[in-house]
């Protein structure tokens, strides 16, 4: 077991670094590895889950929810979204629909915390907690105010949209890919389009998932992998024994990640200084 006594991120079981050895899934992917996508497809093949709930891009920075239950299906959701999705409130709706028993909910940290104390302390008898078998969730800075940032692109750099095909982060710059090219913009002067919540928030791994994942920026085309306990733990190595994934150790760049928690709870200790 590695011991990662620092708080910001949470306990840990093992740190990997993975990307899918599927090379549909490399290509697919614009932002990391992989690896998420094909541990879900091995858990899918494996009958180990019957649905993934995640969100889908649907319309420029828009997305929903949807239920993906093949390989393909989740091949359809990858990539960033950077918008909220009305998620929690529409999981139970979408598990019901799809007749599902034993999902992966694919999530951002806050709604990592909303499904994990529902699941480990369920309280109603319409929860739907007993029917989460794996939560991931992904590593997250903030996501934009939908309309204030669409209106911001339209208003600054005439980009419409319904034109952004898609967001990336590289260092300080966030990069949005649009039919003209690719537009660079400083995080410092973007945060102040984010979600208020967000601004005040200092989760940036989801400390109550069972898996983290994430990007770093020492090894790109990798995805670094918390595995929180000995269920999600057991679900990365299986998947690398079935060939769905390679797997490095990835220990020494939990620092990387820190870094990202630290710097994320900084911000969210300010804004809430300004608040009070």
């Amino acid at each position: 077991m590695i011991n990662v006594t620092d708080s910001f991120v949470g306990h840990v079981l093992n740190i990997y670094l993975a990307r899918a050895t599927d090379r549909e899934v490399l290509n697919t992917k614009v932002a990391s590895g992989g690896a998420v996508t094909a541990i879900l497809n091995y858990a899918l093949d494996e009958g180990i889950i019957d649905g993934v709930v995640t969100a889908k891009r649907t319309n420029g920075l828009e997305g929903k929810a949807v239920v993906a239950r093949s390989r393909k299906e989740l091949l359809a959701t990858v990539g960033n979204k950077w918008s909220i999705v009305p998620f929690a409130s529409r999981i139970k709706t979408k598990i019901e629909e799809n007749n599902l028993n034993q999902v992966a909910v694919v999530c951002l940290p806050c709604q990592a915390q909303f499904f994990g104390q529902m699941r480990d302390f369920p309280m109603l008898e319409t929860d739907f907690g007993e029917r989460i078998e794996y939560i991931i969730s992904l590593f997250c800075m903030g996501t934009f105010a939908f309309e204030t940032f669409i209106n911001y692109l339209y208003l600054n750099h005439g980009i419409k949209g319904r034109d952004v095909r898609d967001v990336s982060i590289k260092g300080n710059i966030i990069e949005v890919y649009h039919p003209g090219g690719v537009l660079k913009l400083p995080i410092g002067e973007i945060y102040r389009y984010l979600q208020v919540g967000c601004l005040v928030c200092t989760d940036y791994t989801g400390s109550w998932s069972d898996i983290s994942a994430g990007v770093i920026e020492t090894k790109p085309g990798w995805t670094i992998l918390l595995a929180r306990n000995k269920k999600a733990d057991e679900l990365i190595k299986n998947a690398k024994k079935r060939g769905y994934i390679e797997v490095r150790d990835g220990s020494s760049f939990i620092g990387e990640v820190i870094n990202g928690a630290r710097e994320k709870l900084a911000r969210a200790q300010r804004n809430m200084m300004c608040m009070f």
